[in-house]
């Protein structure tokens, strides 16, 4: 309990700062400290033993008769004074003194009770001394503290929000930061991502089976047959012995240490009840996706390749704060080349997506007619297209006219980045609004 609690204490006051900007979501590090935990703390079961022997000669010797302690202090003698300073305990002193008041009654076993005190006292602080010290070493080992200390020497490795979500890939990061400068830095970009952020709206829904594992809907047996005893920590089914613990003032720190290593000796029967259900839904926004349709032709490699990814990077950020998903389309493509609903797990496949260089397709009605089909076939509304092309192709199809008309029925708003020197204005006129880059 001490080492979560340190190890919490410690991530939340470095990343104060970051949680308050939103670089980082409270429940992201929490989670992140909570797995740390889960994969280190067995190693402090080495450091529950160091001391083991020297409790055991502690415990033997805590109901010998006084002439027994006596030689028991003169047998333990060397290992005393290796395991302690003269300042700490002088055992010649207490062997000494044991001798002199031998005879007198009740003197020598006070003395032992003083002894033993004493070395209670500094064997307990002892090993939690060596037991924090492992805490210590471990919490400074944390590689979100590691970092974090690096940026405070000097080395920036977290001060914006894709920093964190690609931490754990500094490759992909290295390969994303010119993106995040350009959409940082592009006033078209920021214009666009600005537009379609404050078209976000309340109330959100929730996914209904979000957040929730197949094998938790099923609801196994309660408590039933009684098959033998076992440890842990459920107080629902504690053997009566271990209340008694609890209700001991003397004995109830016994049993709180128990509890925490789950070494409390229980009732094991055969049938379990699952863990309860967590209450951790995703959050759904009521509009529709943004969806991109971006053209990846040989045209629009150089400068156009690096301002197109950098505008697919800023909406994609927007589907944290509006809790919309975001799809990408190339043009030569029918299907979709990236869905992108929880950006902190995504964000890696987002990564990726961009370092792949434009190759593909120039005709936009496929993967206008992709849109169409997402929009359609999901009964969304309030969605957002965003083009982004040179518009130097055939005008729009009859056909793809009509789907047109009909997304716009379901209040689907078009936007567009343009790149070309002589766009078919015809794509340029369906949009709400667009930029000539």
């Amino acid at each position: 309990m001490i080492y979560s609690q340190e190890l919490k204490d410690r991530t939340f006051k470095a990343y104060g700062d970051d949680i308050g900007s939103g670089v980082v979501r409270r429940h992201e590090l929490e989670e992140k400290v909570l797995a740390y935990y889960r994969r280190t703390t067995p190693s402090l079961q080495e450091y529950y033993s160091r001391y083991t022997p020297e409790w055991d000669a502690f415990y033997s010797s805590e109901h010998l008769p006084d002439m027994a302690f006596l030689q028991f202090l003169k047998q333990m003698r060397s290992a005393f004074k290796k395991r302690y300073e003269l300042s700490e305990l002088n055992i010649d002193y207490y062997i000494s003194r044991m001798e002199g008041c031998s005879l007198l009654k009740g003197e020598a076993t006070q003395t032992k009770e003083f002894f033993l005190d004493k070395w209670h006292q500094l064997l307990t602080r002892k090993e939690y001394d060596y037991q924090y010290m492992h805490i210590d070493s471990l919490c400074e080992s944390f590689d979100l503290l590691v970092k974090k200390h690096g940026q405070q020497s000097g080395n920036h490795l977290l001060g914006s929000r894709m920093e964190w979500l690609l931490h754990n890939y500094p490759d992909l990061y290295r390969k994303m930061l010119p993106f995040e400068q350009v959409m940082k830095r592009n006033p078209a970009i920021r214009q666009l991502a600005h537009l379609l952020g404050r078209k976000h709206r309340e109330p959100l829904k929730y996914d209904s089976l979000s957040g929730v594992d197949k094998k938790m809907l099923i609801r196994h047996s309660p408590h039933s047959d009684i098959t033998g005893v076992t440890l842990g920590n459920d107080l629902n089914s504690l053997l009566p012995i271990e209340y008694c613990y609890l209700a001991d003032d003397s004995l109830r720190a016994v049993f709180m240490e128990r509890y925490a290593e789950k070494r409390l000796q229980l009732f094991d029967y055969k049938s379990k009840e699952a863990d309860p259900v967590k209450n951790d839904k995703q959050k759904v926004s009521g509009q529709g996706p943004y969806i991109i349709c971006v053209d990846t032709s040989g045209s629009m490699q150089g400068d156009r390749e690096i301002l197109s990814k950098s505008a697919i990077l800023a909406i994609a950020q927007l589907t944290e704060k509006t809790h919309r998903k975001c799809y990408v389309i190339n043009f030569s493509d029918e299907a979709v080349a990236l869905l992108v609903e929880d950006l902190s797990r995504d964000m890696p496949k987002l990564a990726e997506f961009l370092n792949k260089s434009f190759n593909g397709g120039t005709d936009v009605e496929p993967a206008l007619r992709e849109a169409a089909h997402i929009i359609n076939g999901n009964d969304f509304r309030e969605s957002d297209i965003v083009l982004i092309s040179d518009f130097e192709m055939p005008p729009l199809s009859k056909d793809l006219k009509e789907q047109i008309r009909v997304m716009k029925r379901r209040k689907t708003s078009f936007f567009a980045l343009s790149f070309g020197n002589q766009p078919e204005m015809e794509y340029l006129n369906l949009c709400d609004r667009y930029w000539e880059m």
